[in-house]
């Protein structure tokens, strides 16, 4: 047993041995070359100034030749919630035709970094390598997807779940894609798979003019990625682009350092193909001399490769300090498609004096919206559930599209008691934020039960929870959906809310738990609101950039002070990319009142359905210039106003009772 155990281990030593003298057999040098490029607003033409640079860059004699990350398409990462899908292309596909067609032409390896969509549906921020007999090899997708200010990519590219190394005419290589290049273990696992190049396509700038506290990103980058070199012996070929892009300031300075981290060949900031040879034996003098790979410890790494809790490796558990916009998530525009509306049916006396004509209103509201968006109705009884679902049969509602659920709670208004639904779309899932619910500061001791609904509605959704700690109402705020939330001071700072926290913790609070990068803050509310002035009383968006804002003409009336001022504030106000709002004045109605009691009536409270857009009315003659205000925003929507002269008695109207919940 003793000489069978020798023997195989000597056979093993001489196959290892006989690998390495192969490996070290194989071609020596090879040419690379590095397009740095700026990018434009047009893919096509980016498309086909890539094709030229690919194209001299082999007659110059490149033998493997490298795009930027993302070659085709500006960097539209660096916002939150845009629709990059039509920047999307296949693999095969437009870019890998045409460049296959120049790999066998020239006999070249070419790799393209591009926005892929899959055959699964899924989007990839993908490298795909093209050999020299035009051929593809399996696209790499980038595995370690950041999300920061200006670099929000978690909310566009779905992970990758495995390194390669591709056997080339030329060698064999690797890519690994911008932000794989902060993580040694990535560089290490190619290395260790026999790579002798690893090429780092990458779009990295500054976002802004300033230089970042923690220093220079510029010098990080061609560290961290020498580093590499010099730690698994591997030559290093680093690609960014140049130029302006929105806030981001893209750096170029692509280079190519040897497998000691001696930089051979270095661009400036502006467009340069890099061409450099390469001596590829250089990988294993090194890797002799100094034993990186033999004197390895993997048996101490246990801590580098213990996995982070949860089912699902590319949406680990939630973990302390985690937030939506940290995890790629972020509020969607209300006109965005929703999977459902969630409402509560009304029935607290003490809140309507006139309930019957609420039900009835209630039952109109239910009956248009729901053949726009499926309807998950509370209702507080058993007795009740039978009698709102035979009064809806009577009116002819699908009661296939309004599922019941009976559940003990005190009011109507699920907008502010409600979670707030966020989502990331390359993941496809929803998530919710369970704020606090303080019954608008305390102000009304039996609601405060409503409280515990977010948590009834999970047991049905079982979505992850993101739970900020703070006292927030979803009337309070308003996004654009892109980045910019509207709120206002007299209830987000009022006292009665959240009296420990500055304005600015109660900013990053929104940034964090609705991805956005921009706040409006309007000063007051109007008369008769009894939430302390909820934006959605007073202006809404209609639009990415466009604001309708309510205003009152008779300068007499209480409520013109604060809404000339707000209307004043928007219009001097922009979105997150610092353009201009457009600003529209929706007229308010006149006073509704009861006695000295002035409600809160406005048109800006209307509810945006997939489908249809439902807006309060007062038997007022601005009724009809609110909808047809409304209906030029929305021409793919029927504008529908519902009578809320009884609904508002309790202090809000459709949009305070509802919440809708994002579809994907």
């Amino acid at each position: 047993m003793e000489f069978i155990c020798k023997t195989g281990w000597i056979a093993y030593y001489h196959s290892k041995k006989n690998s390495y003298i192969t490996r070290r057999m194989q071609q020596k040098s090879v040419i690379v070359g590095l397009i740095q490029m700026a990018v434009g607003p047009d893919p096509e033409e980016n498309f086909k100034k890539a094709l030229a640079n690919v194209d001299q860059a082999a007659r110059d004699g490149s033998q493997i030749i490298c795009l930027p990350e993302l070659y085709r398409t500006r960097y539209f990462a660096q916002g939150i919630g845009v629709n990059a899908s039509p920047l999307a292309e296949t693999i095969p596909g437009l870019s890998t035709r045409a460049f296959s067609e120049i790999a066998r032409r020239h006999g070249v390896v070419i790799i393209v970094p591009l926005y892929e969509k899959s055959s699964d549906g899924r989007f990839y921020n993908s490298a795909v390598i093209i050999d020299a007999d035009g051929t593809l090899h399996t696209p790499y997708h980038k595995v370690h997807i950041p999300q920061d200010p200006g670099f929000f990519e978690k909310g566009y590219f779905y992970p990758g779940d495995r390194y390669q190394v591709h056997s080339t005419r030329y060698g064999r290589i690797a890519v690994l894609i911008c932000y794989d290049q902060w993580f040694p273990e990535a560089a290490r696992c190619v290395a260790l798979d026999g790579a002798r190049i690893i090429f780092y396509p990458t779009a990295i700038g500054h976002p802004s003019s300033e230089e970042p506290a923690e220093g220079n990103w510029h010098e990080a980058w061609v560290l961290i990625q020498r580093g590499h070199a010099v730690a698994n012996s591997v030559h290093v070929a680093a690609i960014n682009r140049v130029g302006q892009e929105g806030d981001i300031r893209f750096f170029g300075g692509s280079f190519i350092c040897d497998a000691f981290g001696k930089i051979i060949a270095q661009g400036k900031d502006t467009e340069k193909t890099i061409i450099a040879p390469l001596d590829l034996s250089m990988n294993y003098s090194v890797r002799d001399s100094w034993g990186f790979f033999r004197n390895r410890r993997p048996d101490t790494y246990d801590a580098t490769c213990s996995l982070f809790p949860g089912q699902d490796v590319t949406f680990p558990d939630i973990r302390l300090g985690d937030t939506p916009r940290n995890r790629g998530f972020h509020m969607p525009a209300e006109w965005e498609p929703h999977e459902c509306v969630w409402l509560s049916w009304p029935h607290n006396k003490n809140t309507f004096p006139r309930l019957r004509a609420v039900e009835d209103e209630f039952y109109e509201f239910i009956q248009v919206i729901h053949t726009s968006d499926r309807v998950e109705l509370f209702v507080p009884s058993a007795v009740a559930h039978r009698k709102i679902r035979a009064r809806l049969r009577e009116t002819g509602v699908d009661l296939s599209r309004v599922i019941l659920h009976t559940t003990g709670f005190s009011d109507v208004w699920i907008r502010d008691y409600g979670p707030t639904f966020v989502i990331n779309r390359a993941l496809k899932r929803p998530a919710m934020v369970r704020w606090n619910f303080n019954a608008w500061g305390e102000k009304y001791e039996d609601q405060l039960q409503d409280g515990k609904i977010p948590g009834v509605m999970n047991r049905w959704l079982d979505l992850p929870s993101f739970v900020p700690g703070i006292v927030l109402e979803g009337g309070s705020v308003d996004v654009n959906g892109r980045g910019t939330v509207m709120t206002t001071r007299s209830c987000l700072l009022n006292p009665n809310r959240n009296p420990s926290l500055s304005p600015d913790e109660i900013e990053e609070f929104l940034k964090e738990y609705l991805g956005v990068v921009k706040i409006i803050w309007l000063n007051e509310g109007i008369v008769g609101d009894d939430t302390d002035g909820h934006i959605d009383d007073i202006a809404r968006f209609v639009a990415p950039t466009t604001v309708v804002c309510a205003y009152e003409t008779d300068t007499a009336d209480a409520n013109y002070p604060a809404l000339h001022e707000n209307y004043e504030i928007l219009k001097k106000s922009t979105d997150q990319d610092g353009r201009p709002l457009t600003v529209v004045k929706l007229p308010m109605p006149a006073q509704v009142s009861s006695g000295n009691e002035r409600y809160p009536a406005t048109y800006t409270n209307f509810y945006i359905g997939n489908n249809v857009v439902v807006v309060p009315v007062f038997n007022d003659p601005n009724d009809a210039v609110a909808l047809q205000i409304l209906q030029g925003f929305f021409s793919g929507r029927k504008v529908t106003g519902i009578d809320a002269r009884a609904l508002v008695e309790g202090f809000g109207t459709f949009h305070c009772a509802s919440q809708q919940q994002p579809r994907l």
